[in-house]
C-alpha cells in the first residue's frame, strides 16, 4: 500500500471513529443509549471500510489485469466518506451544543456554494 493509500485510510478511520464518539456523546446527552443503533452504526462503518478495501484492490490490481479501466479510486473513495463522516460529526455537535450549529465556527466547514444554484425550479 503507498504512503496516499495509508494516508487516506487513516483519515477516514480517524474520521468515523469521531462520528462514532459524537454519536455516542449525543445518545448518552438524549438519555437514548441503544446497542441496536450502536451495533448497526459499526456495521455501517465497516461497509464503508470494506469499500476502501475494495478500491485499494482494484486501484493496484489494474497494473496486473486489464480490468478494461484505469482510475483512481482510493482518494475519490476516502474523499466521499471523509465528506459524510464530516457531515454526520457535524450534526451531532449541532445536537451536542445546539450554540454552535449556526456559529461561524461550524460554517468553516461548510461549502460556500448556494444549495439552490442551477435549480430550474422557480
Amino acid at each position: 500500500m503507498q504512503q496516499t493509500g495509508i494516508a487516506a485510510l487513516t483519515i477516514v478511520g480517524i474520521l468515523m471513529a469521531i462520528d462514532y464518539l459524537t454519536g455516542l456523546m449525543k445518545a448518552a446527552m438524549q438519555h437514548n443509549i441503544s446497542s441496536e443503533k450502536m451495533r448497526l452504526g459499526l456495521w455501517h462503518k465497516s461497509g464503508l471500510i470494506l469499500v476502501m478495501l475494495l478500491a485499494e484492490i482494484i486501484e493496484h490490481g489494474q497494473r496486473y489485469l486489464d480490468l478494461g479501466y484505469t482510475v483512481p479510486l482510493i482518494v475519490p473513495a476516502a474523499v466521499y466518506i471523509s465528506i459524510t463522516e464530516i457531515s454526520s460529526i457535524m450534526e451531532n455537535l449541532g445536537e451536542i451544543n445546539p450554540d454552535i450549529a449556526n456559529s461561524p465556527l461550524l460554517q468553516l466547514f461548510r461549502s460556500g456554494k448556494d444549495p439552490n444554484d442551477g435549480d430550474s425550479k422557480s
